[in-house]
């Protein structure tokens, strides 16, 4: 590995990667960043110095080498977005933002190098080379899965600093420009090798295990509850239901990360040790649509029912202070009735990502992911994942779902206005869910 990494590396210096006319003079390789899980790529982290006597501290993100498991998590999908990010989505952003707004922090985002994505049967051939964020501080919270209120409240912060980025890009560019920067962005949820996320039955079979062990708790409140019986009939359609969340709707979409969570998460912290900012370093996921399908997966997958009962209003109130923040004034920026809105028209979606992610991130690790590429249903590995600890978080996922309204999505998505085509500024409704 030593001598594959030095050979590309002096090849990705020589093409200019690093300053034009420079050659590698160096490199070390070190461990970085420890207590992350890499599903759909492998982490390398350098240390090297170039020929002008420049020093970097980066990491190689390489694909799998399991072909089967590769193809099978689409990491050539997620491999094309987070290019796709890091060379025209982040640089546009970036240059609509201008170097500062309103005195406040400007988001942060790790220095991209170089990227290849041949898709070719030599895995190794294809890479992401990025800064290496944890030499500037930046790193993973202790906790395993939920986070508490500070660590909550600045990576709302860093979220909302990320979606004021695409409000700023439309209002100093016409809006044609921001779709196209994202017009080659693959739905990797629709469009991937991995559809079974979006098919109704296995949407249905893990909203089934939070609702069954909601019942069992409190069936006199629930069992006839009204949103119970739209959330049954969400679950029943899912493919329709959750395609119309993933459609962008203006003037209030965004660019999404798509995928926060506590393991894409690094947060810096104070010579006191309270978090002060936060970045991410995966791209993969990203997605043009409803500031809420960041929001809702992110809260669902980071918050105990204890967090959401006390806080869920605190916590969405400190992203729209952000978010308002992060723009100069004149941009537009959707309030927090507007936000309420999106969270009642897209947070199926999220509550549909973390009822299939938190039980991953709960299990005991003894689970491999081998078993998920050779199992006949990918639907029993999750709803085994977790045990009873997974079950609860996912009865009280449904019990908030439910106690917010959420379920009752057909009327929101009846009266929104997707985005027929990327590029195209022409509107339509939504057909009614039957």
């Amino acid at each position: 590995m030593d001598h594959f990494i030095e050979e590309e590396l002096k090849m990705i210096v020589s093409e200019g990667a690093f300053g034009k006319n420079c050659s590698l003079v160096s490199f070390k390789l070190y461990n970085s960043m420890t207590g992350i899980d890499e599903w759909w790529y492998r982490r390398i982290f350098c240390y090297i110095i170039t020929s002008d006597g420049s020093h970097y501290n980066i990491m190689i993100k390489l694909k799998i080498q399991d072909l089967a498991l590769r193809n099978y998590i689409a990491s050539d999908l997620l491999f094309k977005n987070e290019l796709i990010f890091y060379e025209k989505i982040a640089p546009f952003l970036l240059e609509c933002r201008g170097p500062t707004v309103n005195d406040a922090p400007a988001l942060f985002l790790p220095n991209f190098f170089y990227g290849r994505n041949k898709c070719s049967e030599l895995i190794e051939n294809d890479l992401i080379v990025i800064e290496n964020v944890n030499a500037l501080g930046y790193c993973l919270s202790n906790e395993k899965v939920f986070l508490d209120y500070e660590h909550l409240t600045v990576a709302l912060q860093t979220i909302a600093k990320f979606h004021g980025l695409s409000y700023t890009a439309k209002h100093v560019k016409d809006l044609s420009a921001i779709h196209e920067i994202v017009e080659n962005v693959h739905k990797v949820q629709i469009e991937s090798n991995d559809q079974w996320m979006a098919q109704s039955e296995f949407i249905k079979k893990c909203g089934k295990r939070g609702l069954g062990r909601l019942l069992e708790r409190d069936a006199d409140k629930y069992r006839d509850h009204v949103h119970i019986r739209l959330m049954n009939e969400l679950l029943g359609d899912a493919d329709k239901t959750f395609i119309q969340t993933l459609e962008a709707r203006e003037p209030l979409s965004v660019v999404c990360q798509g995928d926060y969570l506590r393991y894409t998460l690094l947060f810096l912290y104070d010579e006191h040790g309270h978090p002060s900012d936060a970045t991410s370093v995966d791209f993969g996921t990203v997605h043009y649509g409803s500031p809420a399908l960041d929001l809702s997966s992110f809260l669902y997958m980071s918050t105990t029912q204890q967090m959401r009962e006390a806080h869920w209003d605190d916590l969405l109130d400190a992203y729209c202070a952000a978010l308002a923040n992060a723009v100069q004034p004149g941009v537009r920026v959707p309030d927090r009735a507007e936000i309420d809105a999106e969270m009642a028209a897209t947070a199926v979606n999220g509550f549909a990502k973390a009822s299939f992610t938190l039980p991953f991130m709960l299990h005991d690790r003894s689970d491999s992911l081998d078993s998920l590429a050779t199992s006949d249903d990918p639907a029993d590995y999750f709803l085994a994942l977790g045990g009873d600890v997974a079950t609860e978080c996912l009865a009280d996922m449904v019990q908030h779902f439910v106690d917010m309204g959420y379920p009752d999505v057909r009327r929101d998505l009846v009266h929104s206005n997707p985005v027929e085509n990327p590029n195209s500024l022409h509107c339509q409704s939504s057909k009614e869910l039957s």
